[in-house]
């Protein structure tokens, strides 16, 4: 069983052509679970939308499925990720980046593990991809359209890089002139600001979906359905950076996830009359973790996000545009995969 939740008005469904929006959850390697939903969508023929908006490792899913790379995702976190290379928490004690970014990104350049950026331009097309980010001086999400491959990649690298775990965060002023899509403000030189995982100000970007004019909103979450505010790697993140006695500046960012988790749940909860949310969650709660997963538990995982996309594509309610309002029949709902 997985669940789909659908939230919607009569309104929503009366829009003629609404933009529709695919948010795709961080999570870490949980994120295998959404690589499985995209795959199934792969396998179907499945991309309705205008506007995709990623966070953490909800950004790297989103870059295979425009990529048009099946397996691709589920190949990072299963190899990249559980590499030795990759991640040591030693490292982390003695001043150094828990994790690697810059060696896993770099081999996202050749090989088996190459991110096919070109496919994934020419599909994104005229549609637009949304990378978020957290400016480490203010804290404030910001939402980049990459304008090349090279860029492409320093905004996942960027929109991935967790307070300890990546400590300094990814410096974009490399990129003259570029401005986020959601503010007037360029980064220059002058300006040397740091980014931070997209989660941490900007952890379920719905309500900046609905803002851009999304009036369909499909949300792949990375969490069970009965999340309150805090995740799991939350807390995860809170015991190792209290261990290393590094607690104050990062715990402060954990908060402000908090509360921003929390105000979109709120919105989710509670949506303008005109909008139309799917939620698609793991039935079953999800056996990985943020890192250090088995590979058992990430294949386990990967197969329910397989499940629950071709359980979504099997309903088929949410692609016909002259169906009954889905709010006043099937909300919320679960149904068999």
């Amino acid at each position: 069983m997985h669940a789909v939740s659908h939230l919607a008005s009569k309104d929503a469904q009366s829009n003629a052509s609404p933009q529709v929006a695919l948010i795709a959850e961080g999570g870490g390697q949980r994120g295998i679970f959404t690589a499985g939903v995209l795959d199934a969508w792969l396998d179907g023929g499945f991309d309705p939308f205008d506007l995709f908006i990623g966070t953490s490792a909800g950004s790297q899913n989103l870059s295979s499925f425009l990529a048009r790379q099946k397996g691709y995702a589920k190949r990072l976190i299963r190899g990249l990720s559980r590499h030795k290379r990759f991640y040591r928490l030693g490292r982390g004690l003695v001043g150094g980046n828990v994790v690697d970014l810059d060696w896993y990104f770099e081999q996202t350049r050749q090989g088996r593990f190459k991110l096919d950026l070109n496919v994934a331009t020419a599909s994104l097309g005229h549609r637009q991809l949304l990378i978020t980010t957290t400016n480490a001086s203010n804290r404030k999400g910001y939402f980049f359209s990459p304008s090349s491959k090279s860029q492409w990649r320093e905004l996942l690298k960027a929109s991935s890089a967790l307070p300890f775990l990546y400590k300094q965060g990814v410096k974009l002023t490399p990129w003259l002139g570029m401005a986020p899509s959601n503010s007037a403000e360029v980064i220059t030189e002058s300006a040397p600001d740091f980014y931070l995982d997209g989660g941490l100000a900007a952890p379920l970007p719905v309500c900046e979906a609905y803002r851009r004019g999304a009036r369909k909103i499909v949300v792949i979450r990375t969490v069970s359905e009965d999340f309150q505010a805090q995740s799991a790697w939350v807390h995860k993140l809170k015991s190792w950076i209290c261990v290393s006695g590094f607690c104050p500046k990062t715990i402060d960012y954990l908060v402000q996830h908090e509360q921003a988790y929390q105000a979109e749940l709120d919105f989710i909860a509670n949506p303008p009359e005109d909008v139309e949310i799917v939620q698609i969650f793991a039935k079953e709660p999800l056996q990985s973790k943020l890192l250090g997963s088995t590979d058992a538990d990430l294949r386990i995982d990967y197969q329910q996000g397989v499940k629950a996309g071709m359980a979504f594509l099997a309903e088929q309610l949410w692609q016909q545009p002259n169906s009954e309002p889905m709010g006043s029949q099937y909300a919320p709902i679960a149904i068999s995969a």
